[in-house]
């Protein structure tokens, strides 16, 4: 939606996900940057000095009062390691073990939270973490209300600062929260060391660390605010004026630019082809379950309340969505996507999954709701370098980048059959055999021959959802011989690591 207004195109954005629609409603609204900083300097106003207060400490080198911008702590026995120390005083920065006085400053905190929650006089969502394919690591830790995520000191800043900003004006308002909920990632015990970097939470799933992070509140609010206006100065200079948000379909044929629906998309209040393209990017599979990680951030946006996942698209044990009952919503949807798309024009997705059933999945949803594919409207998107630094691109063998895919809704002539000549199962092996047996010879990575065999794998399955067991019995072939080149995989995979660290001891030296 973001990219359509900086083109200058009227757009329909559509996620069942709230907190995704929070997020697209602030990056692409227009924000008067100078009042929302004196929106800022009136939260300062009122509890910077107080939050700034549970950091202080000494500094070793004037014995001037610091803030602390980070603490580790070591969550076995929950004690202080060290912490990184900012003096204002005489400019020195670095890292210090904790003296006596640190190590009271967070008992007494501790007695001012617990008094403060005995006493109601504070408000953060004490929501039960509720079971789930990526909660249960939580759960299996002990950690059964959100809250437990955050340290006493920071769950108190955190507090304090979100009542304050509550009381500011409409539209301020709603920046601030969302500046705020920027900052929760980063001030939960789930943000951690790698190397030097400080780190908050980077993974598809909940997890806190051995030793883990206690980052500075108010110096994380006041960073994400800078960023959350480097942000709107960009989109109030690509998008500007021409955002004007409807609220029905019918706004967008006067001035109104974009409408945003937060519903399921597979029943949307559009008419039938109306829409000149739809570009989407679905959940892939089991791969990310958005909702349940979005509780996280959500219960603070919405008074403690969790995401309705029942129309989430996911393969998820918990929420008893097999594979099946993904490919059964997924489909819907697509019909969906295929009522309101005008007649040859296209549907544009990525989809990324290492499990070929799952893409499997995804083309025969696509095919059945009417759509085409062929070989040529298929395309390998490498992934961008800020993406490559995740803990799971990281690992080696990581599918990283995303397929993107082009579908076409007919428009009943000649020039539209563009679905590929259907081959025979026994000659789709065979060729499919040839290609993974070059890849097995030319010391290619499992993903590296996925890349290549998923564009002949896409496109039979495509044509065989009429006889959905050919299409089953090639993506079994296809993993079998896979799995027969296990080894020759994971050779590749300590080769490669073998030569990362020998690149990593000569930087070294």
């Amino acid at each position: 939606m973001i990219e359509s207004l900086r083109l200058k195109r009227k757009a329909v954005g559509v996620d069942l996900n709230p907190l995704a629609a929070f997020i697209t409603t602030m990056e692409s609204s227009p924000l008067d940057i100078d009042r929302f900083r004196k929106s800022k300097e009136v939260v300062s106003r009122a509890v910077k000095d107080e939050i700034l207060s549970f950091y202080a400490t000494k500094c070793p080198e004037c014995s001037a009062t610091a803030h602390a911008d980070w603490i580790e702590w070591r969550d076995r026995d929950h004690k202080i390691i060290r912490m990184k120390f900012d003096c204002t005083e005489c400019g020195v920065s670095g890292i210090k073990k904790p003296s006596r006085e640190d190590i009271a400053l967070a008992e007494r905190i501790d007695k001012e939270f617990d008094e403060a929650v005995q006493h109601k006089k504070l408000w953060f969502p004490q929501t039960e973490v509720p079971s789930g394919d990526k909660t249960s690591s939580l759960l299996a830790k002990g950690i059964t209300r959100f809250d437990q995520l955050f340290t006493r000191r920071n769950l108190l800043a955190l507090a304090i600062l979100f009542s304050e900003m509550n009381q500011a004006t409409s539209a301020e308002r709603e920046f601030l929260r969302f500046t705020f909920s920027s900052c929760l990632k980063w001030c939960s015990r789930q943000s951690h060391l790698r190397g030097k970097i400080v780190e908050g939470w980077a993974m598809h799933a909940y997890w806190t660390y051995p030793e883990n992070l206690e980052l500075n509140v108010w110096n994380t609010f006041e960073r994400r605010f800078e960023a959350v206006i480097r942000g709107k100065k960009y989109s109030n200079e690509e998008i500007g004026s021409f955002h004007k948000l409807a609220h029905e379909f019918d706004d967008l044929k006067g001035d109104a630019s974009c409408l945003l629906l937060n519903v399921s998309s597979s029943e949307l209040p559009l008419p039938a082809n109306s829409i000149d393209s739809i570009i989407t990017d679905p959940p892939y599979g089991a791969n990310v379950n958005y909702g349940e990680l979005s509780d996280f951030w959500w219960i603070w946006l919405n008074n403690g309340h969790t995401i309705d996942k029942a129309d989430e698209v996911v393969i998820n044990r918990t929420q008893r969505k097999s594979l099946l009952e993904y490919e059964t919503i997924l489909t819907n949807i697509f019909k969906e996507c295929f009522r309101v798309l005008k007649p040859g024009k296209h549907l544009v997705s990525t989809f990324n999954s290492k499990d070929i059933r799952v893409v499997s999945s995804f083309i025969a949803a696509v095919s059945r709701a009417g759509f085409s594919v062929r070989s040529d409207g298929i395309f390998y998107q490498k992934p961008i370098k800020a993406y490559t630094t995740t803990f799971h691109a990281m690992q080696v063998g990581a599918f990283v980048g995303d397929f993107v895919f082009v579908f076409t809704k007919s428009d009943g002539t000649s020039h539209d059959n563009i679905r590929a000549e259907i081959t025979d199962l026994a000659n789709f092996k065979h060729e499919l055999n040839q290609v993974i047996s070059k890849g097995l010879r030319g010391k290619m990575t499992d993903s590296q021959l996925r890349e290549i065999a998923y564009r002949q794998l896409i496109p039979y399955i495509a044509n065989h959802t009429s006889n959905p067991e050919d299409s089953r019995q090639a993506t079994d072939f296809f993993e079998s011989r896979m799995l027969e080149g296990s080894k020759h995989f994971e050779s590749r995979r300590k080769s490669i690591i073998e030569s990362r660290r020998r690149v990593f001891k000569n930087r070294v030296k």
